[in-house]
């Protein structure tokens, strides 16, 4: 299976929400998610076929926050949320962001995170809506410094 990543675009939006729908993420607008711009936003391609979607928002001149992840639940585990989140940092490297926030709710995704790209743990927020997970009430927030991520993804490490 040949995976393509690319800027997603308005008229990804049906597949878009159909794997936010099995995320339980597509409730958009909504307290947790106000709105989807499409503005630092990927998705991931196979055959043509929208199977997975990532974004981001900058916060200020060095800071950015991730939003939204989802991978189709029948391509997961061959490496495609790997690649939509180092396709994701890299653009945010590129635009001189230090310090990128993510939220989740997941455990599993948590650690993920932490093993993949040297994120730690920074506190929680409750969550103001259902979203994600529903039996979880919080997120964990994490944060991950890019230069130091890039560094040691130069080196191998």
């Amino acid at each position: 299976m040949d995976i393509t990543i690319e800027r997603a675009e308005e008229n990804h939006r049906p597949e878009i929400m159909r794997l936010l729908k099995q995320a339980n993420m597509h409730y958009i607008p909504s307290p947790e998610m106000p709105e989807l711009t499409y503005v630092n936003y990927f998705v991931a391609k196979a055959d043509g076929k929208v199977v997975g979607f990532c974004g981001y928002k900058i916060l200020g001149s060095s800071k950015a926050k991730t939003e939204l992840m989802v991978v189709d639940k029948k391509h997961r585990g061959k490496g495609i949320g790997y690649a939509l989140q180092v396709r994701r940092m890299e653009d945010m490297l590129e635009k001189g962001i230090c310090e990128l926030t993510t939220n989740s709710d997941i455990p599993a995704t948590i650690a993920w995170y932490k093993k993949h790209f040297g994120y730690v743990e920074a506190g929680r927020l409750d969550k103001l809506h259902e979203f994600g997970e529903p039996t979880i009430n919080h997120w964990t927030v994490l944060v991950v410094d890019l230069q130091k991520w890039a560094l040691k993804r130069r080196k191998g490490e």
